[in-house]
């Protein structure tokens, strides 16, 4: 085989791939839409009973159990929720459970991490 030759097939076989590689992705992408795109903490409806937190640093199933157990000692605090992909912790408390944003700022700094915002938290909260 040629030079000339050997270098058009490889052309066409490297285009082809490209093809295909790229109607997968499309396909991929088609059949699972990133919702983080299309919805802010902001859109969602929080639960009553929780702060909700937006982190910077969150990145693996350890940062999640770090900040988890850092949420964990707090009076009050009965569930720790992280969702990794938006950086956003929902920290259920008890009844009458009250935190100002230095303490949540604290716990979050304890635990490694960049408090960014407070979206939510309990009716009665301050």
């Amino acid at each position: 085989m040629s030079n000339s030759l050997h270098h058009r097939v490889l052309n066409v076989s490297g285009i082809a791939f490209a093809a295909a590689l790229l109607t997968l992705a499309t396909t991929f992408w088609a059949a699972f839409p990133a919702q983080a795109a299309t919805s802010t903490p902001a859109q969602q409806a929080w639960p009553a009973d929780a702060y909700v937190v937006r982190v910077d640093g969150l990145a693996c199933p350890f940062c999640a159990y770090g900040i988890e157990k850092q949420f964990g000692r707090l009076p009050g605090v009965t569930t720790t929720d992280v969702n990794l992909a938006s950086g956003v912790v929902v920290v259920h408390v008890k009844p009458g459970t009250r935190f100002d944003q230095a303490q949540i700022a604290q716990t979050v700094q304890q635990a490694g991490f960049t408090l960014k915002d407070v979206v939510s938290q309990p009716a009665g909260g301050r």
